[in-house]
């Protein structure tokens, strides 16, 4: 049976999600975090200006489980939406999930216990099946585990799926939340709690699945080759921050060159050049 707190109580983890239309994605995210097996959690959704049936779907969430608690607002965006949540979220640790996305059963359970485990580390991602409706792609995707290896990751990929991280809550308060920019919010954000001393980390075990589709609003807004060259933009300010050696500036340079290639040579360098371990699974 779901923990039933009152708002005087602590919860373990605040699960911070912000939904805009999303009612065609009803059985992803919502049973799947009301699914965890570590129960004593808040689950925070904020209702970014829905108007597709998405509100009375949360409203009837909310109603039959206590530990769901929904926020409506007119349309600000992701970053802005999940900053206006943290300000709500009272858990010692903040766990992302996007709407379209599925946390499997034991995903707050193991990152939870991480992070009592690794006091120092303030940001924890894990490995997940990433599904690429944009290339006709499934695959299994395993990032470095270690903070070294992460730091250096981040010059030439984004080593975390954001919708798979779980955060300690000082980590986050302490760089002002999740970057509140049109793109490349993530990484933004990481770098800065890399740069502020925490410890990044990802869990060994695959956790989740992540969803890509031609559909979202990021994909709709931005195009592919603007958004890789802000990433190079981005990757490249990580070099000089975190002091990882002028030399990386060949990874986010390389990225310009890869953002032209075709698909096919790119899942090649990818995975044969620029060292992504993955793994194809069916769909």
């Amino acid at each position: 049976m779901p923990n039933h707190h009152s708002l005087d109580s602590v919860p373990r983890v605040s699960v911070i999600c912000s939904v805009y239309n999303g009612i065609a994605y009803r059985d992803r995210a919502v049973p799947s975090i009301l699914g965890q097996t570590l129960r004593d959690f808040e689950f925070l959704i904020v209702d970014d200006g829905s108007d597709d049936g998405t509100s009375e779907f949360l409203a009837r969430t909310a109603a039959a489980d206590s530990r769901v608690r929904v926020f409506r607002q007119e349309r600000v965006g992701l970053a802005r939406a999940v900053n206006y949540a943290l300000q709500y979220a009272r858990a010692p640790y903040i766990a992302r999930q996007d709407f379209d996305d599925i946390s499997y059963p034991r995903r707050l359970e193991t990152q939870v216990a991480f992070l009592d485990a690794h006091p120092r580390t303030g940001l924890v991602g894990t490995w997940y099946v990433l599904d690429d409706a944009n290339r006709g792609e499934r695959y299994l995707r395993y990032w470095p585990v270690d903070d070294f290896s992460l730091r250096r990751r981040m010059t030439k990929a984004i080593p975390f799926a954001h919708t798979l991280v779980t955060l300690r809550a000082e980590a986050l308060r302490g760089v002002g939340g999740i970057a509140e920019v049109a793109n490349i919010t993530d990484l933004r954000t990481w770098i800065a709690i890399a740069e502020a001393g925490w410890e990044l980390a990802n869990v060994p075990e695959v956790l989740g699945e992540h969803f890509v589709h031609p559909d979202s609003y990021w994909h709709r807004n931005f195009t592919y080759l603007k958004r890789q060259r802000e990433l190079a933009a981005v990757q490249l300010s990580a070099i000089f921050r975190l002091r990882l050696g002028w030399w990386r500036m060949v990874y986010p340079l390389g990225r310009l060159v890869y953002s032209r290639l075709s698909g096919k040579f790119k899942r090649f360098v990818r995975r044969g050049i620029a060292g992504s371990r993955e793994v194809d699974v069916p769909a």
